[in-house]
């Protein structure tokens, strides 16, 4: 690469919109950029990081027996379907078991108000599968294949890669990052983290106390949990929430009912009932059903979906509505007074929680999320065992989004001067910059990086017209792992200035003397 034809410059600013360090480092060093829709557009040095980044990932995938497919473009079945869909054409014996494959895809990923290369809504990813005949084996594998990407990340300067159980079962990979658009909920003690949206709660413990008999009492002006709780002096975890919901997709109203102290998570809800968007529901809705606003009970209700709170299905008596304005029960009891159409966690986790792991108290912090982890299920294919005997085959997968991980580097990895690339996935190695207008000048860094490529190193020539300060700025901007300098003064000594990213101080050495030092067989 030449700076004088490279297809993109570096800034002095970054623009407004460009609202992070990393951003703002990635748009000045002429990496990033964005279309007229708001997408951004990695420039052919962003290009070279992300290649450099998947080559390692590849190398990940070959070291642990993984197979490559190839999948075409306009598959948009989730990436396990697709696995199990070739795996009807081909296996269909223990023999051929177990098996790990691996693909290039682009992958749909959960909507953001912004578009980074953080959020994006499409993503490179590398999607890896698993199959055997049990869960014990898929997991195994599974277990391999995360330490075995956990390892590379780790060799391309990416660290602190979490698993996050989700509410939902499901497990997401989350990375530290202030500038991301996720709020985590952490626990400082077990390391255990989740999007704040669907951060799961420790389940409650079951009720041993007493259980009254349900009984209606007169409760004026107590259409709120606040005035209720007051009105009664009782806390608000000792009363049941009704929350009215419709499901917009399948058209049916959900009437959801948590702790009084909790609020429902809207991302849980819907994952709950495999819902489409939830609007809350009019006044005329939930009178249809028999319910009362602001007086609301499930107690009583026929024919509407009910989605019950683990935090009040455990036999503790609540208050909740009576369906009567004006009116509410007392000790009402799941179970006992009530049923629900479905039990799950949907209510809204908070700072301050305990961990379902080990009971610590957890706190906020923020995260990107750059894959997810599907843990072994068995599917409906059957395969012949070593008895002859049809037995589920076993899946398990591993999602890894490939641009985040290029925000996360250099939010990483930077200083005051600009982006420290971590060498395994820097742009170019060298970044080699000659200083000075003579002829002779321009002719040695041409050598030179002859050289240096024929040595298998990239290299990034600053060849322009431009000061030494601009030059040498910019090489500290775009962050290549060495910095080679040619000038007159040098030239006739025979020699060449260097200096790795990380160091304050350059080095002068020997013309002859600078590929072995690059490629680290002489450090003289």
């Amino acid at each position: 690469m030449h700076l004088t034809s490279l297809f993109g410059r570096t800034l002095r600013q970054a623009p407004a919109e460009a609202t992070s360090v990393a951003e703002q480092l990635l748009w000045r060093a002429g990496i990033l950029r964005t279309l007229n829709d708001g997408a951004p557009a990695l420039l052919p040095l962003g290009s070279a990081a992300l290649r450099r980044l998947a080559t390692h990932l590849t190398a990940a995938m070959h070291a642990g027996g993984a197979q490559e497919v190839t999948l075409p473009t306009t598959t948009v079945e989730p990436w396990l379907k697709t696995i199990i869909a070739l795996a009807r054409r081909d296996i269909d014996s223990y023999r051929q078991l177990p098996q790990t494959i691996w693909s290039w895809r682009r992958r749909k990923r959960p909507a953001r108000s912004r578009s980074t290369l953080l959020d994006l809504p499409v993503s490179a990813t590398l999607s890896w599968a698993a199959l055997a005949l049990d869960a014990a084996q898929t997991q195994s594998l599974l277990t391999a294949a995360r330490a075995q990407l956990g390892e590379a990340l780790h060799q391309c300067g990416l660290g602190n890669i979490a698993d996050a159980l989700l509410a939902t079962g499901a497990t997401t990979l989350i990375v530290d990052s202030q500038a991301a658009p996720q709020a985590t909920l952490d626990c400082p003690t077990c390391g255990w983290r989740a999007p704040l949206e669907l951060a799961p709660l420790a389940p409650p413990p079951p009720y041993t106390g007493p259980t009254p008999a349900m009984s209606l009492v007169e409760t004026p002006g107590t259409n709120t949990i606040a005035a209720l709780a007051e009105y009664l002096g009782i806390p608000t975890a000792a009363t049941a929430k009704a929350l009215f919901f419709y499901d917009q997709r399948r058209q049916r109203l959900v009437f959801a009912v948590v702790r009084g102290d909790r609020e429902a998570s809207l991302t849980k809800l819907a994952a709950a009932i495999d819902a489409g968007d939830l609007v809350p529901a009019s006044a005329e809705q939930i009178q249809a059903c028999g319910a009362t606003p602001g007086y609301a009970s499930p107690v009583g209700l026929r024919e509407v979906l009910v989605v019950a709170d683990l935090s009040v299905s455990n036999g503790a008596p609540l208050v909740a509505g009576a369906n009567r304005p004006g009116y509410h029960l007392r000790d009402v009891v799941y179970g006992r007074d009530w049923q629900a159409t479905i039990v799950a966690d949907i209510a809204q986790a908070a700072a301050g929680d305990a961990c379902p792991r080990c009971g610590a108290t957890r706190s906020e912090g923020r995260g990107a999320v750059i894959g997810a982890i599907s843990e072994p299920q068995p599917t409906d294919l059957l395969v012949q065992d070593a008895d002859g005997q049809n037995r589920s085959l076993h899946l398990a997968g591993i999602e890894l989004d490939l641009e985040p991980l290029l925000h996360l580097a250099v939010e990483q990895h930077h200083d005051e001067r600009g982006i420290v690339w971590p060498a395994a996935i820097a742009p170019v190695d060298a970044h080699l910059v000659t200083l000075g207008r003579g002829e002779a000048v321009a002719a040695a860094g041409q050598e030179l990086a002859g050289e240096l490529r024929a040595a298998g190193l990239a290299v990034l020539l600053d060849d322009r017209d431009e000061r030494a300060g601009v030059k040498l700025n910019d090489a500290d901007l775009i962050g290549a792992p060495w910095r080679v300098v040619v000038s007159e003064k040098l030239l006739a000594a025979g020699q060449v200035e260097v200096r790795r990213r990380t160091e304050a101080q350059a080095t002068v050495i020997a013309r002859a003397k600078v590929v072995a030092w690059l490629q680290g067989r002489d450090s003289a």
